[in-house]
């Protein structure tokens, strides 16, 4: 019985302190595990011999605090939750700028022949998650919050007179120039309508202002809100600027 309690302590600090290997007869840690692992209730992470460690709230993520550091439960770092699209820019998960805007009556450009005119009642903001645009009943206009490659699509139902070759798009209001652009021949008839659509990628500069823009050859040119017909009717023209990168 002696020999058997003298055994018992001394193998009893080789358990204590050994290191657990399962489907490895070298373990690394004190808990090696060569395999999957199956958890079927909460991962409590820290805590010590009195104390529980923590599960956690729904939806945060397990983050390391380096060797030697319990990691901690925390929210998934750097995932916004303001309204758009969620991209990735710099290792960074950002919402991505967006302006989406339609025309909430038609509008008649006013400016002489081939002059820019700022496109005016351009005021039914869809989204606008960074505040940057501004739109009235004459003009309108905006700001990109970072430089980038943005993406432009754009939308118009125009009627003028036949013949003609309008122009819809960007124009950087800081360069005078044309940025994005559509023109076509206006072939329909004198007072009907066309639809003009540009889908492009561009870069732009925190430091412009920019404005979407129509220019034509004769100043009889109408930009259409609505589209009407005995079935029904919407709104038809749209422009938007989104951030891709």
């Amino acid at each position: 019985m002696k020999k058997n309690l003298i055994l018992g302590v001394l193998v009893l600090p080789v358990f204590a302190y050994s290191q657990v290997g399962i489907s490895t007869p070298t373990p690394q840690k004190n808990l090696h595990v060569n395999g999957s692992l199956q958890i079927t209730n909460e991962l409590n992470i820290g805590g010590d011999a009195k104390t529980s460690g923590s599960a956690g709230i729904a939806g945060q993520v397990l983050k390391s605090n380096g060797p030697g550091v319990a990691p901690t439960w925390g929210n998934l770092a750097g995932v916004p939750n303001a309204t758009g699209t969620v991209i990735v820019v710099n290792g960074q998960f950002i919402v991505a700028q967006e302006i989406v805007v339609q025309l909430t009556a038609d509008y008649s450009k006013i400016s002489p022949i081939n002059t820019t005119d700022p496109i005016g009642n351009l005021t039914n903001e869809i989204i606008d998650n960074e505040n940057r645009y501004s739109g009235t009943g004459t003009a309108n206009s905006f700001t990109v919050s970072a430089d980038g490659v943005y993406q432009v699509h754009i939308n118009a139902q125009i009627s003028t007179d036949n013949g003609t070759s309008p122009v819809i798009g960007i124009w950087n209001d800081t360069t005078s120039k044309w940025v994005a652009r559509v023109n076509d021949y206006f072939t329909a008839p004198t007072g009907s309508l066309q639809t003009y659509t540009l889908l492009t990628s561009i870069p732009m500069a925190a430091s412009n202002t920019y404005s979407f823009r129509i220019a034509n050859t004769v100043n009889t040119t109408v930009v259409k809100y609505i589209s009407t017909g005995s079935t029904g009717s919407g709104p038809i023209t749209q422009m938007s600027v989104k951030r891709l990168k």
